[in-house]
């Protein structure tokens, strides 16, 4: 975005570094490192780190605000995602969660491409520990992300 295309707007500051809008980058989940020092993020990208922080939240985990979050890390803490099937039954409860959550925080004031419209699991696939989940986020204004996820899927006491 250009500099005039935050005017007017919300900002973010950007959770996931390293983020290009085409091709595959690994992020990085800090706020700032010796390169990038409190970068902001607004639409689309906005949209998809709301999404993403939603989703790898375990519900339940944040004092105060009990349904903030997804079942997902519940499930793969649990050791339960071994299968495509596990996945796509456990993304589906958690992305209508994360969905709900996100319009409830929402107000017709937003602009569209802040605002959510589905979230649909793309791929599966499995390393021995790891499953490496691709998502489609798509916003109200049509524009998405695809974005890559790789999750452990050993439980959390394995040894």
């Amino acid at each position: 975005m250009s500099l005039t295309q935050y005017i007017d707007r919300k900002y973010d500051v950007m959770a996931f570094q390293n983020v290009s809008p085409a091709g595959d980058t690994l992020l990085r989940m800090e706020l700032f490192d010796t390169k990038h020092n409190g970068t902001i993020v607004t639409g689309m990208q906005k949209l998809a780190q709301r999404w993403l922080l939603e989703f790898l939240t375990e519900v339940g985990s944040m004092p105060g605000l009990p349904r903030r979050g997804s079942s997902f890390m519940a499930d793969v803490r649990k050791g339960t995602l071994g299968t495509f099937s596990d996945i796509a039954s456990s993304f589906i409860f958690a992305a209508a969660a994360v969905r709900a959550n996100l319009q409830l925080e929402e107000t017709s004031a937003w602009p569209d491409d802040e605002r959510i419209a589905v979230a649909a699991l793309l791929t599966a696939a499995f390393l021995p520990g790891f499953a490496r989940i691709g998502v489609k986020i798509s916003s109200r204004a049509g524009e998405n992300r695809q974005v890559i996820l790789p999750i452990s899927t050993l439980p959390e006491n394995f040894n």
